[in-house]
């Protein structure tokens, strides 16, 4: 049985198509996302590659909103549904055959996706992502002349000074890893002070992050770690936006560090340290005065539901079901209480400490994940992470891609010198900014003389402001020339960078 990935092979190796081209139509092979049944075999084809060809080109791509709604709201559902119609349109402008490949390749997975039970909208944004990455670098690599390695443009840079312990910096050219801009800052953490912010209310109110990071007297911001956004089974008391991971401030814990991610962490003394940070490290504190560090909690990496002893299920500060066998929420943990420790649906918890490396206490911290850098070395582990199952961002415990998509990232790196580096990588531009993968992030943040690093939330809502101005090119959607002038995503939490 001759099958339509049987054809587009044939068709790729009689025009002489890369093997790393050909296997990209790999990629997305069942209807249902990681962890899920087997796909099932390829759709039989017996056509030529121009009649496969001229049946998916005829689907109106703009109707798979109506295939996401139910999963995503209404906005989300057009917005993924417009970056396919882009990334297709991407793939079209290329008019070679690799752009005929792919253009066949991202419709039928396309076709796959959407008829899945679950996780039809964060596997199309996934897809498009990917897509867009192979479209990009080969659109990059097709132009020819000369480009640096990205290290040489490193060794270029040239900082510009802000204030006491803060410079700035801009890498902007094509590349290996195509073309880049990318915002950077450097900071002596013994001369500023690091505040972690909570910037939910102010979106609500509708004050851009730039006016909220001047509000604070700042000399600079960034946007912090991960939200809920996409997961389909986001339910109360959680809500969309929710922070996920560790998020504390001057010693108040406004999100426990449910799961066990690399951190940007500040101690008492006022030094810098990035690593992971877990509830292991947690002190709890019951309403009864009862306080303890819990060997182990459950939460969605490891399992959907939590072990059959008794035991109770926390969101944030709040129990919100006390049982054996209980279902773990998305955005928390099931943990069994020590002996003589009774919980009831409704307590309020307390985390009055949390301890970082070596055990000393933190004042204040924010979690991204995974470690990028550790001992110098690049690290991607994305189980240790808690990066798994079903845990959010879906979009990296469930990634198909095996971090082969460029996008938009922030990330936060310590130097041998104590330096903290923060690097804002603008990506979702063909022309002036492709994105990185997260091992190339790792590879710049080496370059720049880090030893330790770790990602932190990206996307549409990586944000970077110096001195009252966004300096990053922030966008929702792909842009094929010039720069966007959309509405970017709001920020949700930042991390402040304050004159001491």
């Amino acid at each position: 049985m001759t099958t339509w990935l049987d054809v587009a092979t044939h068709f790729a190796r009689t025009r002489d198509l890369d093997e790393e081209v050909i296997a990209v139509l790999r990629c997305f092979a069942g209807p249902e996302p990681r962890g899920g049944p087997p796909p099932p075999p390829e759709e039989p084809w017996d056509d030529s590659f121009e009649a496969l060809e001229r049946e998916l080109l005829a689907v109106d791509l703009a109707a798979i909103a109506g295939r996401l709604m139910g999963e995503v709201d209404h906005g989300q559902a057009e917005l993924f549904a417009r970056r396919v119609q882009s990334v297709d349109a991407a793939i079209a402008a290329l008019h070679d055959d690799v752009g005929r490949l792919l253009r066949v390749g991202l419709r039928h997975r396309l076709r796959t996706v959407t008829r899945g039970r679950t996780a039809r909208a964060t596997r199309t944004r996934a897809l498009a992502d990917f897509y867009y990455s192979v479209a990009g670098l080969h659109r990059s690599r097709r132009l020819g002349g000369e480009h640096l390695v990205m290290e040489q443009h490193v060794s270029r840079l040239r900082w510009r000074r802000v204030s006491d312990g803060v410079e700035h910096a801009q890498l902007e050219g094509r590349s290996d890893l195509g073309p880049l801009h990318v915002n950077l800052l450097r900071i002596e953490p013994e001369h500023v002070h690091l505040r972690v912010l909570d910037c939910r209310e102010s979106v609500e109110r509708g004050e851009p992050f730039h006016a909220l990071v001047s509000a604070h007297g700042a000399i600079a911001g960034v946007s912090g770690g991960f939200f809920l956004y996409s997961e389909p089974d986001i339910a109360p008391p959680s809500r969309r936006f929710d922070p996920v991971g560790l998020l504390m401030d001057e010693g108040e814990v406004l999100g426990p560090p449910v799961f066990a991610r690399g951190a940007v962490l500040v101690h008492d003394d006022g030094t810098v340290a990035i690593d992971r940070v877990s509830m292991s490290q947690v002190e709890i504190e019951a309403p009864s005065g009862a306080r303890w560090r819990p060997s182990a909690v459950v939460n969605r990496a490891h399992a959907r539901r939590g072990p059959d002893r008794p035991g109770a299920a926390v969101v944030g500060h709040e129990v919100v079901a006390v049982g054996r066998s209980l279902p773990v929420p998305l955005n928390g943990f099931v943990l069994e209480p020590p002996p003589g420790v009774e919980l009831r649906p409704g307590d309020r918890l307390r985390y009055p400490v949390v301890h970082g490396p070596a055990g000393r206490p933190l004042r204040t911290g924010i979690a991204g994940g995974p470690l990028l850098l550790q001992d110098g070395e690049p690290t991607l582990d994305m189980r240790a992470e808690d990066l798994w199952g079903s845990a959010p961002p879906v979009t990296f415990s469930q990634d198909e891609t095996g971090d082969h998509n460029l996008l938009p990232r922030l990330a936060a790196g310590l130097t041998d010198e104590g330096q903290l580096l923060l690097a804002a990588v603008d990506g979702r531009n063909l022309e002036h900014a492709l994105g990185m993968t997260l091992g190339g992030v790792a590879r710049l943040l080496r370059a720049l003389g880090c030893h330790r690093a770790t990602n932190l939330d990206g996307g549409s809502s990586k944000r970077m402001v110096v001195e009252g101005r966004t300096c990053d090119l922030a966008t929702t959607e792909i842009v094929a020339e010039g720069v966007a002038s959309t509405l970017v995503r709001p920020v949700h939490t930042g991390l402040l960078v304050l004159p001491r």
